[in-house]
């Protein structure tokens, strides 16, 4: 195995390494927090599940071996993403966020500085473990973690303030960066009372596993705060709790038909586009080597279809029905090309 040191921390570099999953069992049980105020304060500081032989945990991102493994699921997971291998992101854009945002520097001391995050990981012998899958929660109800690529770790109870909607794009005063994008206004832009969840990720080798479902319902049954007592459950260990109703997710397009299979459901009227100008051109989109326009691109994802006949799934009164008019003005307009869906997850 390589030697792992605290450097990886200071530095920026792409991780593909996927043999940086595998870490020693006792590095790993020492990455696990404890939190000093727990309801079972002597309880372990993870949650074993013997019939199934995994184990799941909320781990320091400040673990050198534990940012090198974490980000190395991500960065290969997301590498299929390229559209040279297939997938339907720039390969400049998926390399963009491997460097910046999923790096072990990036997991370290990015968003990592405000969310909870929880691995989930298999033995491979006595000493050494896998770690098979990850996600980042935010450990407030009130963080966002990124908004555009000028953002990261806000407060959606003071983003008005934080956030300078006049900022210029680049040197031209004339040119706004946020006129290059389309969503929510600030103050709705988050529901309330939820925790956002990111960078969900099974390695490539275990899925189609009914993984995916075991790490999100665990996470829930076993670190929600309101389920445990609504269910009269027990708290198993001595890490945190997530105190929301549910988790809140930002994400691409292809992955709203991916979550809804899990029990997240689509924040009807929410969507974020991308909107092209002379100044700030969109890079060309190819589907199966066919260049394709936005309009068709919006579609292949179900707007404007989808809301034709719109009837939300769950009653939440966090949806913004009233933008939906707008989401259809853009999904239909040659200048907007869709950026993100948001979904929802009720812990009860």
């Amino acid at each position: 195995m390589p030697t792992v040191t605290a450097n990886d921390l200071n530095t920026k570099y792409i991780n593909l390494n996927s043999e940086n999953r595998f870490i020693k069992a006792d590095v790993l049980r020492d990455s696990y927090l404890h939190y000093p105020e727990s309801l079972n304060p002597t309880a372990k500081r993870f949650v074993s599940f013997e019939e199934e032989d995994l184990e799941l945990g909320i781990v320091s991102s400040q673990v050198p071996e534990i940012a090198r493994a974490v980000s190395s699921i991500l960065s290969c997971s997301l590498e299929e993403a390229k559209n040279s291998k297939g997938g339907y992101l720039p390969s400049q854009a998926v390399e963009r966020v491997q460097l910046e945002v999923i790096s072990p520097y990036g997991v370290a001391n990015l968003w990592g500085t405000t969310g909870h995050r929880f691995v989930l990981s298999r033995p491979v012998d006595s000493k050494m473990r896998e770690i098979i899958a990850s996600a980042l929660v935010g450990r407030s109800k009130d963080t966002i973690f990124f908004l555009t690529g000028r953002y990261n770790n806000l407060r959606h109870s003071t983003i008005k303030e934080e956030v300078n909607l006049d900022q210029p794009a680049d040197s031209n005063p004339d040119q706004k960066w946020f006129d290059k994008f389309a969503f929510p206004e600030l103050d709705q832009f988050k529901p309330r009372a939820y925790h956002q969840i990111a960078n969900f990720v099974v390695t490539k080798e275990h899925r189609s596993q009914g993984l995916a479902r075991f790490f999100l319902d665990n996470i829930v049954q076993k670190y929600s705060r309101d389920y445990i007592l609504a269910n009269h459950g027990s708290i198993d260990h001595s890490q945190y709790l997530l105190c929301g109703r549910g988790f809140w997710q930002i994400g691409d397009p292809p992955w709203l038909p991916k979550m809804q299979k899990l029990g997240f459901y689509l924040r009807g009227g929410a969507e974020s586009f991308f909107i092209e100008h002379d100044w700030a051109p969109l890079p060309p989109i190819f589907d199966k080597g066919r260049k394709i326009s936005n309009v068709e691109y919006n579609s292949s994802f179900g707007l404007p279809q989808m809301y034709e006949h719109f009837q939300p799934s769950n009653k939440s009164e966090e949806h913004l029905l009233e933008r939906i008019p707008e989401v259809i003005r853009l999904s239909q307009d040659s200048k907007a090309k869709l950026q993100y869906f948001q979904m929802m997850y009720n812990f009860l």
